[in-house]
């Protein structure tokens, strides 16, 4: 019952030191990565485009397919992306 015991403790013990180790070499490893290797600047980004507009004989095409797919669903925006 002890030697159970004591392996237990000894076990836990090494996977909490395991875990710990684990955790201060992550952080030590990230300020390396920072430090050395830094995050370069984005370039801005460009503003995108207007939606063109969708024909209206397409707009009902959809409309009517989504009707006979699921009846109750709604449309409300159809853009061209």
């Amino acid at each position: 019952m002890e030697t159970a015991l004591l392996l237990m403790i000894v076990g836990m013990g090494t996977v909490f030191i395991i875990l710990i180790l684990i955790i201060y070499l992550s952080r030590l490893m990230i300020m390396a990565v920072n430090k050395f290797a830094p995050e370069e600047e984005a370039a801005p980004k460009k503003a995108a485009p207007a939606p063109a507009a969708v024909p209206a004989n397409v707009e009902a095409a959809i409309k009517a397919a989504i009707a006979q797919v699921a009846p109750k669903a709604m449309v409300t925006k159809i853009t061209k992306g």
